[in-house]
């Protein structure tokens, strides 16, 4: 399961990468990154903010008044920073861990870090 949030965050972007973020602030908390799980990238429409081809029917003429959509996703285990792991299991063996993992986006057309879906 998972919940949506598309709200907005600070970012600390790794010294060697970037374009990748080594913690984040959200809701007025540090956010300290553990892993990094995946990235990739999502654009829509792309054809459209290049000003080329042409629309040519009403579908493609609303489309065209659409704002493109390009984004960087990062999938990232993370936990509140100065949270550890206390070595606590839980009734089924697993250590407990205040580590959760967290969708974050850059907007490259709105120049924004956002995020995007917390997991269970």
């Amino acid at each position: 399961m998972s919940k949506r949030y598309e709200e907005d965050i600070e970012v600390t972007p790794d010294p060697v990468d970037a374009s990748a973020p080594l913690s984040f602030k959200w809701r007025g908390r540090r956010y300290e990154i553990d892993q990094r799980m995946s990235s990739w990238r999502e654009a829509g429409q792309w054809w459209l903010a290049a000003g080329t081809g042409r629309a040519t029917n009403g579908a493609a003429q609303a489309a065209s008044r659409a704002t493109p959509r390009d984004r960087e996703y990062h999938r990232v285990l993370a936990r509140p920073a100065g949270a550890l792991a206390t070595g606590d299991l839980d009734p089924d063996g697993f250590m407990r861990s205040p580590s959760a993992v967290y969708d974050l986006f850059f907007d490259r057309v709105a120049r924004v870090w956002k995020l995007a879906r917390i997991w269970d």
